[in-house]
């Protein structure tokens, strides 16, 4: 449960997402490089938690957008899995009949976090797959993430793999009708 003080998630345009997201995510580099294909597909959605005013508490969250301030950050499109996913025995030929979606740029403000702003921002992504016909989510999970992601339904699939100059991952997925 997002204690009341914390906003509310909404959809918003890309270029609302890739401050936080360049910040939280790709410290000290350019922001084109929190720009991932797929963000401009039409059927694409990023949503963010936005809370009102902007105070010192805010100095490390997103931009102001109309007087509110961007805390935490998602987006979800459709993109093909990876082959580690595929060719796994977990993943059930239902789900591989299905429209395969991917979850990119998680990413919570630091003066933000336990708040379950992340939860609420993953709930957001998944209902927004699901209207679109997303059967099953997966994405590249960060290791530090993966109590956070298991706890929404994810399992893990193939090994520990170092995303350059990023850290490890792991690939993680969930069927779009679980619901936990």
């Amino acid at each position: 449960m997002v204690a009341e003080d914390t906003g509310a998630v909404r959809a918003v345009p890309v270029e609302l997402v890739r401050p936080l997201r360049a910040r939280i995510l790709r410290p000290g580099l350019p922001l084109d490089q929190s720009v991932y294909p797929g963000d401009d597909h039409p059927e694409a959605a990023h949503v963010a938690v936005l809370v009102p005013g902007a105070s010192g508490a805010d100095a490390d969250a997103g931009d102001l957008f109309d007087d509110e301030v961007v805390v935490a950050v998602g987006s979800v499109f459709e993109e093909g899995p990876p082959a580690v996913l595929v060719a796994s025995a977990e993943v059930g030929p239902a789900a591989r009949g299905g429209r395969w979606w991917r979850i990119r740029g998680m990413a919570t403000a630091e003066g933000w976090r336990s708040r379950g702003l992340g939860g609420t921002v993953l709930g957001a992504l998944l209902e927004r797959a699901a209207a679109r016909g997303a059967g099953v989510v997966w994405c590249n999970a960060r290791v530090p993430a993966i109590a956070f992601y298991r706890r929404a339904g994810f399992r893990e699939v193939g090994d520990v793999f170092e995303a350059p100059g990023i850290g490890p991952h792991i690939v993680m997925w969930r069927a779009v009708a679980d619901r936990r």
